[in-house]
């Protein structure tokens, strides 16, 4: 994906929100209207090609989709959705990585869920992704993953990255989750590594190494 249509990706997915927004909060009639016609403006934008081509099918089904999703109030507030990750190191300065179904390599991380702090749902997801036993100890990184990747998204979500402690147990993946699992030394890490290019890697082994003072966050 160029510059230009990650720019434009993110510009249809802002007006979707604001006219979804708009919509939850009961406007006037007049207001209402107006945020009718940004959310076809923004499904309009989103089936039409880099050649300037409009599928109208395409177009309507999103607009049908995107109205049905909103709901009144403060629960048709449209925010980004929030996903939980977990670095753990072993006694030999190894990394936890999974493979992905998708077949690239990364920490666990998992969407967060309700009922559960976030540190809560990085310890979960260890376990249930690798069945690993651990403790989180403190937050290491934000970020806005929507920075991180070439590809057309249908949501805009943060990551939220904890240091954890090994406590113990063995390692037993889902396979509908996760293909494999293990620890890896910083010179002999599994290719490919899901984002590299964000500096998680770096930024593991600094926590690991009390290098990190303060947690990471994408800057403005």
């Amino acid at each position: 994906m160029s510059l230009l249509e990650a720019h434009l990706d993110l510009w249809i997915q802002r007006l979707r929100a604001i006219a979804q927004t708009g919509m939850a909060f009961q406007p006037p009639v007049y207001d209402r209207e107006r945020y009718e016609e940004l959310l076809v403006l923004a499904a309009e934008m989103a089936a039409t090609r880099a050649d300037l081509t409009h599928d109208a099918a395409l177009s309507n089904a999103l607009y049908e989709k995107w109205r049905g999703e909103i709901q009144s109030g403060v629960p048709g507030y449209v925010t980004p959705k929030v996903g939980v990750g977990a670095v753990v190191f072993n006694a030999r300065d190894e990394l936890l990585l999974i493979e992905r179904p998708s077949r690239v390599w990364l920490f666990p991380t998992g969407w967060a869920d309700v009922g559960y702090s976030p540190a809560q749902v990085a310890a979960k997801e260890v376990r249930e992704e690798t069945g690993l036993d651990v403790t989180p100890l403190r937050l290491i990184a934000v970020y806005d993953i929507r920075r991180l990747l070439e590809v057309r998204m249908n949501q805009h979500f943060y990551s939220l990255i904890f240091y954890c402690r090994l406590n113990g147990g063995e390692i037993r993946v889902r396979p509908h989750e996760v293909l494999h699992a293990g620890f890896f030394a910083r010179d002999a890490l599994p290719a490919p590594l899901a984002h590299p290019e964000a500096g998680w890697v770096q930024q593991a082994w600094a926590a690991h190494h009390g290098e990190l003072r303060e947690a990471y966050f994408d800057p403005i």
